[in-house]
């Protein structure tokens, strides 16, 4: 019994303890993205099932009364007036364009087509980017015009029009476009039916069931009884629409392997040629399976003549445009093939100055260079002309939402992603505010106007703690927009819009002015008294093996159980 009574559980070692709230102050922010992420997602899914509408077609399409079912290749919807008779088409970028991120979000599209399968116009949906960046390029007319006329699986004629003071933004709204109509270009008008699973069966009668492949856009995975993966079925349409043999072109059936790399067999679909022509084709079995066990680059790149191939006798305009159809369908599967992660990325310049930024930062707080007075001022001036009003990227708490609810820009701004990576770990494995201090171009001008004036403003002891609160007061209040969907703009809330003062909403210079000023009086007053995003830094610091958990980790954690069960 006496032993019971005195024995008491260890605390943690001293050297553990530094380890377990570094992964305390981890798992909030992680908990907190997914948080965010999922009030968004449920949002955003309930918004698309509401944004093909007809009262949103009627610009495109007056007579519009109704919309017909999806296309299951492409979601193309048919325009329908009160007879049922078909007007056009329509579509949405999504959900392929939620994975391009321009700036702090995707951008989502609608595309009406005409009959032809022109691109009548477009319309910008929903943009999760910033409100100045949005209505740039909204304002730029030019911007839209550029896509009308285009067809699936045509390119623009001309170089990418992109909105100055919005290019993260505009390039993401128009990759969005184009790479739709690259997946409609896997689709056809004038072969519309799908690839059926009896079709299949006679080329390959282990057939059980078709998917939708992952390794060819446009194709479908062939599936046995127990679910294997047997072989890829993918047609020469719309590739081969163009392709006329003696009066028509020819859409034609192509079984590839399992792994999509080689041609098995194939099987003509439907033919506007000649039905006397094609019925020679399709009692030819030497020429169906003359291309039998062919590699996807050797029937690219075949040259039909060294390669002794002879068109079917008394059909030979016909089985020339099969035989061209299949050669140009595996180069456009060829070219389909994802590159590596490393090809995605596009660095711009400004992610090159990020990377510069970067390294003086590091220099700045882990050297004794931030002793010398000159070379500190030098890096402070460094931050606001070239980081802020060149560049103009600084982190936000609109730009951080934005990341946490749909993705990072890593493809597209792979510098201002590292930015923000060692911005949010740096507090935790440094110790140190590195951005607050030493890469945010805001608390740089704030440095070199401090003690500018004789006088200073001592405030009330009193007063200040109340606004030192709130910076962490406005970080659960851009939690709460988010989670309860309130009309806030997060932009709105801090001075950083401010250094693109051509696009900048005035709360943010309005913000940005008054810190300013007041930063003359007390230094660096925007960052202790008005800034969420350095809250959120000063939440995940680790202050050394003495830190502990406080009443902001237990405040933060609470906050975010209540969010997740809202």
């Amino acid at each position: 019994m006496g032993d019971a009574t005195t024995t008491r559980m260890k605390p943690p070692r001293p050297g553990l303890r530094p380890i377990l709230v570094r992964l305390w102050r981890l798992g909030l922010l992680a908990a907190a993205v997914l948080v965010i992420r999922d009030a968004v997602q449920t949002r955003e899914n309930l918004a698309a099932a509401r944004a093909l509408a007809p009262e949103r077609l009627r610009d495109f399409f007056p007579a519009i009364h109704s919309l017909g079912s999806a296309s299951p290749s492409n979601g193309w919807r048919a325009a329908l007036d009160a007879s049922g008779q078909t007007l056009g088409y329509a579509t949405t970028t999504r959900p392929g364009s939620e994975k391009i991120i321009g700036y702090s979000g995707p951008s989502h599209s609608l595309l009406a087509f005409d009959l032809r399968g022109a691109l009548k116009g477009l319309r910008l949906l929903k943009s999760h980017d910033t409100t100045e960046h949005v209505a740039e390029v909204v304002a730029d007319r030019k911007f839209f015009t550029q896509f009308q006329n285009l067809k699936p699986g045509e390119g623009l004629k001309q170089p990418l029009h992109i909105v100055t003071g919005a290019t993260l933004t505009s390039t993401a709204i128009a990759q969005g476009v184009l790479e739709k109509l690259g997946q409609a270009a896997s689709s056809s008008l004038r072969f519309p039916d799908e690839i059926t699973l009896a079709e299949v069966e006679r080329l390959e009668p282990d057939a059980d069931k078709l998917t939708p492949s992952s390794l060819h856009r446009g194709g479908l995975d062939v599936l046995d009884a127990a679910g294997r993966r047997i072989g890829i079925a993918v047609r020469t349409s719309p590739v081969s629409d163009t392709i006329v043999g003696y009066k028509g072109p020819t859409d034609t059936l192509m079984l590839l392997s399992a792994d999509g790399t080689t041609l098995k067999k194939i099987a003509l679909r439907k033919s506007y040629d000649t039905k006397r022509y094609v019925a020679y084709v399709t009692g030819d079995s030497y020429f169906l399976n003359l291309f039998n066990n062919s590699t996807l680059e050797r029937m690219a790149g075949i040259d039909f003549k060294e390669a002794g191939v002879e068109g079917v006798s008394g059909a030979t305009e016909t089985s020339w445009s099969v035989a061209e159809g299949l050669k140009q369908r595996a180069r456009s599967l060829l070219a389909d093939q994802p590159a590596g992660w490393l090809r995605q990325v596009r660095w711009r310049w400004q992610d090159a100055g990020h990377l510069l930024v970067l390294a003086s930062a590091f220099l700045m707080a882990f050297t004794r260079l931030r002793g010398r007075p000159w070379l500190r001022h030098a890096h402070h001036a460094f931050l606001v002309i070239y980081g802020g009003f060149i560049v103009g990227e600084l982190l936000s708490q609109g730009l951080l939402v934005g990341w946490a609810a749909h993705g990072t820009p890593w493809k597209s701004a792979p510098g201002l992603l590292l930015l923000g990576v060692v911005a949010l770990l740096a507090p935790v494995f440094t110790s140190r505010q590195l951005y607050c201090h030493h890469l945010c171009p805001h608390g740089a001008l704030q440095q070199i106007l401090a003690r500018r004036l004789p006088g200073r403003w001592n405030l009330p002891p009193h007063v200040e703690a109340w606004l030192q609160r709130l910076p962490f007061a406005l970080l659960i209040l851009v939690l709460a927009a988010v989670v309860l969907e309130l009309s806030v703009d997060l932009n709105a809330l801090e001075a950083f819009d401010a250094y693109q003062f051509r696009i900048a909403g005035p709360a943010s210079l309005a913000i940005a002015l008054i810190g300013l000023a007041a930063s003359l009086f007390q230094p660096l007053a925007y960052c202790k008294y008005g800034c969420p995003t350095g809250a959120l830094f000063k939440l995940l610091r680790f202050t050394g093996d003495a830190d502990r958990l406080g009443t902001r980790d237990w405040l933060a954690a609470a906050l975010l159980a209540a969010a997740a069960l809202a």
